[in-house]
């Protein structure tokens, strides 16, 4: 995955092209495609110029490690680990009341 936050700000831009009124052009969509091929999850993702279910499910996972490399640029790998041991913990706790 292209770590470069010059790289993500592209994506990103591509991102809020089509987000934007009268956007969502083949274009835009092809462009945003193509950049987001290059992570390796996406190496599948067509180039077609439709933001179909696939490219929605790219989207969100660029937003997700995004958010991810913030947390560890802001805090580091260890509150991130601490901080996904708390979230287990509280879906066990959750998932015992459901029974």
């Amino acid at each position: 995955m292209p770590q470069t936050p010059e790289y993500s700000n592209k994506v990103n831009t591509a991102i809020e092209a089509t987000q934007a009124k009268n956007g969502m052009t083949s274009k835009n969509v092809n462009n945003l495609q193509k950049l987001l091929k290059y992570y390796p999850e996406n190496k599948n993702l067509k180039v077609d110029g439709l933001y179909g279910g696939n490219t929605i499910k790219a989207v969100n996972s660029f937003y997700e490690q995004r958010k991810v490399e913030r947390l560890s640029e802001m805090h580091g790998e260890k509150y991130i680990m601490q901080s996904e041991m708390q979230g287990m913990k509280e879906s066990k706790k959750g998932s015992a009341k459901e029974y």
